[in-house]
């Protein structure tokens, strides 16, 4: 599941540079509603797979350490 969270985090990234690109090239204007709501609706699910695949892996790591 690493390339998975690499992946969500590298998508988290380019929404966040792809939200300051907007607002770079409108100088004195406000943000696109496009630009919001990408990056209001893509940041909770990646952090939700990164958060996820994190414990997910630590538990993995802790029964591996019971068994063997």
């Amino acid at each position: 599941m690493k390339w998975l969270k690499r992946y969500a985090i590298s998508c988290l990234i380019a929404m966040f540079v792809l939200a300051a690109l907007d607002g770079y090239h409108r100088p004195g204007k406000d943000m696109r509603v496009g630009a919001i709501i990408t990056v209001a609706a893509v940041w909770p699910i990646v952090a939700a797979i990164v958060v996820g695949s994190s414990v997910g892996e630590a538990a993995r790591d802790m029964k591996q350490e019971k068994v063997g």
